[in-house]
């Protein structure tokens, strides 16, 4: 008897992977050639002619088009593949394993419907779902708990009893935990390096340095952005690529930020100057 069929975390990724770039290629067939179609127009279209918001609203269009199909697909795939004779996607069939029921039988369209679905629990839970799959008993993602499906080697006969095999509850907690702490790092970091948190340090900077006693003699650089002294107020080029300026005028508290041709206020979070 076949004493340990379960499929864990690693190998279940790997055919993940090859599942996903399978599932890329279709839409991105479909929708990439008209997106540059359109990005192309867009480019050539002045931003005060009134086919750019139309354009525009083709490109978001397009956009939506692209999840829409990406969404079908990645159902479709991964159900019909699933509940077909070979209990598996190609991914998994090149690594030799298969979706069982809990009566070691193969599912239906229905439940490989809902166990694709519950994917995106899996996502959504910072990939513990997902991680599940290398720690729980008879390494069952969250997705295989909630539509009572495992993955087992493909040799496996239905008429054999599913064994137990031990859980790693103390492991899964640790990198439960873990992905915690790295998405929040994740996050914090992504929003200091943002162009509008940039922008906010340079602001402060900026007040502080209206409120000194002495006048900014020469440019001073920090952190990137250069910071200088006019006749009108303070100025801090940000040295992104918009070549955004914020602007501090003498007796005032407000910074804003200077419009260009090139510039893009918005992203600086910023009013532009009047």
């Amino acid at each position: 008897m076949n004493k340990h069929p379960y499929i864990g975390f690693w190998k279940r990724a790997v055919a993940f992977v090859i599942d996903s770039i399978i599932l890329s290629l279709p839409p991105a067939v479909i929708c990439f050639p008209l997106m540059l179609w359109q990005g192309n127009l867009l480019q050539n279209t002045p931003e005060d002619d009134e086919m750019f918001l139309v354009r525009m609203g083709f490109v978001a269009l397009i956009y939506i088009l692209w999840q829409v199909l990406g969404l079908i697909s990645f159902w479709l795939y991964f159900a019909l593949s699933e509940s077909s004779p070979r209990q598996a996607t190609l991914g998994k069939r090149l690594l030799k394993m298969k979706v069982i029921g809990k009566d070691g039988e193969r599912i239906g369209f229905g439940r490989a419907s809902a166990r694709t679905f519950s994917k995106l629990l899996s996502y959504i839970t910072l990939y513990i779902g997902f991680i599940m799959a290398g720690n729980t008993q008879r390494k069952r993602a969250l997705h295989d708990l909630i539509a009572e499906t495992y993955v087992v080697r493909a040799d496996f006969e239905p008429t054999t009893p599913l064994p137990d095999c031990p859980a790693h509850t103390v492991r899964l907690w640790f990198l439960s935990i873990l992905m915690v702490i790295g998405s929040l790092g994740l996050f914090v970091l992504i929003n200091l390096a943002s162009p509008a948190n940039h922008a906010r340090v340079a602001a402060t900077r900026l007040q502080r340095l209206a409120q000194q006693k002495d006048p900014l003699a020469q440019p001073l650089v920090l952190d990137g952005v250069t910071y200088t002294r006019t006749g009108a107020g303070y100025r801090a080029a940000l040295g992104d690529s918009f070549g955004n300026t914020l602007f501090l005028a003498d007796d005032e508290i407000n910074v804003c930020c200077e419009p260009r041709a090139t510039s893009n206020c918005d992203v600086t979070g910023f009013e532009a100057c009047e």
